[in-house]
């Protein structure tokens, strides 16, 4: 049927208007008998079987709307010739996906020249099974220029190089030349524009061994095509004295309350400051953020380019900033000792964390103190009297009031850190669990309440904005969580609040062995939070309001809420439709998954790093993951995470089941489960593909 399926498309294309299933036949029929009589010299009596072929194609391209039907005549849709992202796997297939949504799939014979990500043209080729195929005809425009490449060899004038991070193993050609790199560097590369032999050219910009690290960020930054340095923005000149004289009229001076910032030892951006008053009726919060929709005003230039960035990249000790730095580390930083544009909410709770009454202003703010989580942590155990020791100790006694009522109202409290890489210099050293502190439980609580305040004013008021959207878990991921908990004999409550239930399986594992591996199983059963225009709560908060406003600097759709929120302050007309707001949700949403991932990447790459020396060493680990090639392990020292391939497994021949979480030998039965703690010895480290290899040592002690 393949082949037949192709000719039909074939024939279909040939008519430029209007056809019938009969002209289809028709054409067919004409072709298949010519075919014949040009291999064997008289007619075909084949014809009558096209009949059915012909019908399930029709059928099958009707229904994936690439023809459209009206009475008995059929039209070609623009999904003939599609145009859109093609997206390429490691085996070298591809799919491309068209912006009205409709997907093709591309066979590795038929993908051409492009590359992943490249904005293509095609024709359809084929449709098997209701699936729809295409062959790329044009690279209408390069996803990205620049590529990290690997120098494979060298072939009389030209280098072979093949493209690293890049699925479907694509080789490109550059000229030779007297400082042309070493067979073996890995080079960054520029795509020329020119095909020599059906091979793109590049350009080598510069070459490097692979034991080099310097150029770790770089990679990842060419990989996720993270755009790094900003360019001069005109808009900035307009920042003088003058202009920063003029904001300040009209705004709620707070700059008499005491007011600190608690961030990270090497933060840059703060965009989060907070007071803080006690008394015997309740609690006055005060929540100041960087009043950064002052300068950065819709439509100009330092808006697009934030909104294309949608968010700050960290990436171990660099980032990559949304806004350029004489914003995000000057103009906007919350600095100590300088008076600073705010936009503040005051919340008012009484004594038990019940909120009464919110209110938001145009502030103008002076920071006292510039606290570091760790300093601010010493301050409330040191039990000192001082002013700054007091202020901490009655914010975190607070704080946990208002976790604890949260908790009470089915909060999701998930015991999972992050990891911290510790440098020397710009030499990576180590690799840890970060801290938590009681101070970060401070700035979580006070800015959740903020955020929280914000969403409902907005939807109260029917304002148009962003919300930060966490749905419900769903009933096929609640049902593998379900069996997942019943092989640890952890039963999962099925009534009542789900997010309660999930919280006491939470607090049963503490301090268990696989405590991390159960909340990060949670975790995956989880919806994937994002950014949307309707206000549908926080599944993981237990909010039936939540948005993001506390972080304009490194988040765009912050950016967004503030304008909103500034509407509301002033009683002037909504900046935003609801139509005009979607496109930016995606965006943002799309663009914190990039950057989600590419810090995944650096992980990956700096734990190889810090793992080459050591092959042939034994870890203690926990079982982390389960896939068809083996299972996965996380070691107990650092958080490392590395694969024990099922080929490792030579004792006997181990079977996958993923729905139970195990490996298990069919001879021996010895079984391997999520989970379970055992000892690894390290037998590989691949820094191209950032992979880490184990195999089973002994049973852990």
């Amino acid at each position: 049927m393949p082949e037949s399926s192709k000719r039909i498309i074939e024939a279909i294309r040939a008519f430029k208007g209007p056809f019938t299933h009969a002209d289809i036949l028709a054409q067919t029929r004409a072709r298949s008998g010519a075919q014949a009589r040009s291999r064997h010299g008289k007619p075909s009596n084949k014809g009558g079987r096209e009949r059915p072929i012909v019908d399930e194609t029709l059928r099958g391209l009707t229904a994936a709307g690439l023809l459209l039907k009206r009475g008995r005549s059929y039209t070609r849709t623009d999904g003939f010739s599609p145009e859109g992202v093609i997206t390429i796997d490691r085996r070298g297939a591809g799919t491309i996906k068209t912006d009205d949504g409709l997907t093709l799939g591309v066979l590795k014979e038929n993908i051409g020249n492009a590359h992943s990500g490249d904005l293509v043209k095609a024709e359809l080729d084929d449709i098997r099974n209701e699936v729809c195929y295409a062959r790329v005809t044009e690279v209408r425009r390069r996803g990205k220029e620049r590529y990290m490449a690997r120098v494979e060899t060298k072939l009389g004038d030209r280098i072979l190089l093949r493209l690293v991070d890049m699925p479907g193993g694509v080789t490109l050609r550059a000229r030779r030349s007297p400082s042309e790199p070493l067979k073996g560097d890995l080079c960054i590369v520029r795509l020329t524009g020119r095909t020599v032999s059906g091979m793109a050219e590049c350009s080598v910009e510069r070459s490097f061994s692979p034991d080099d690290e310097e150029y770790d960020v770089q990679r990842i930054l060419i990989k996720h095509s993270i755009p790094d340095r900003h360019p001069h923005y005109e808009e900035l000149d307009a920042f003088d004295k003058k202009f920063l004289s003029r904001e300040k009229k009209g705004r709620r001076d707070y700059r008499k309350l005491y007011t600190v910032t608690i961030d990270g030892d090497n933060a840059k951006d703060f965009d989060d400051a907070i007071s803080f008053e006690s008394g015997h009726n309740g609690h006055r919060l005060y929540i100041h953020i960087a009043d950064v929709s002052t300068f950065v005003k819709p439509g100009g230039e330092l808006d697009m380019e934030a909104a294309r960035r949608g968010t700050s990249f960290y990436l171990g000790n660099h980032v990559v900033p949304m806004l350029p730095e004489p914003l995000s580390n000057e103009l906007c930083s919350l600095k100590e000792r300088v008076d600073r544009l705010s936009l503040t909410a005051e919340l008012v709770f009484d004594k038990s964390g019940k909120p009464i009454s919110q209110s938001f202003h145009r502030g103008l703010i002076k920071v006292d103190r510039r606290l570091t989580y760790s300093s601010a942590h010493r301050m409330i155990e040191g039990g000192k009297r001082g002013k700054t020791d007091r202020l901490l100790l009655s914010m975190y006694e607070f704080a946990m009031i208002l976790k604890q009522r949260r908790m009470r109202q089915g909060r999701l409290d998930l015991n999972l850190t992050d990891s911290e890489f510790i440098y020397e210099g710009n030499t990576l050293v180590d690799l840890i669990a970060a801290r938590r502190f009681k101070s970060h439980t401070i700035i979580e609580e006070f800015m959740l309440s903020a955020n929280e305040a914000v969403s409902k004013a907005l939807r109260e008021n029917g304002i148009p904005t962003l919300y930060r959207i966490h749905e419900t878990i769903s009933q096929e991921k609640l049902t593998a969580l379900k069996k997942f908990l019943q092989t640890l004999s952890m039963p999962l409550r099925s009534v009542g609040n789900i997010g309660a239930a999930l919280q006491e399986v939470i607090e049963s594992v503490k301090g268990r062995d696989d405590e991390v591996v159960v909340n990060y199983i949670i975790l995956k059963s989880l919806m994937q939070a994002y950014y949307g225009t309707e206000p549908l709560g926080h599944f993981g908060l237990g909010f039936k309001d939540y948005t993001h406003f506390t972080s304009p600097i490194r988040r765009y759709p912050d950016l967004v809420v503030h304008r909103c929120l500034k509407t509301l302050i002033e009683r002037k007309s909504p900046p935003y439709s609801v139509e005009a707001l979607r496109p930016v949700g995606e965006r943002s949403s799309e663009m914190e998954r990039i950057a989600q991932n590419a810090e995944r990447d650096l992980h990956r790459l700096k734990s190889c790093r810090l793992m080459r020396e050591r092959i042939g060493e034994v870890f203690d680990a926990v079982i982390s993951g389960i896939s068809r090639y083996g299972f996965f392990v996380t070691l107990m020292e650092r958080p490392i995470e590395g694969m024990v391939p099922l080929r490792t497994l030579t004792n006997d021949y181990y079977l996958v089941n993923e729905d139970e979480f195990t490996v298990v030998g069919r001879r021996l039965g010895r079984r391997f489960r999520l989970g379970d703690r055992v000892r690894v010895r390290l037998i590989g480290v691949e820094i191209e593909t950032m992979r880490i290899d184990f195999e089973v040592a002994t049973a852990a002690s």
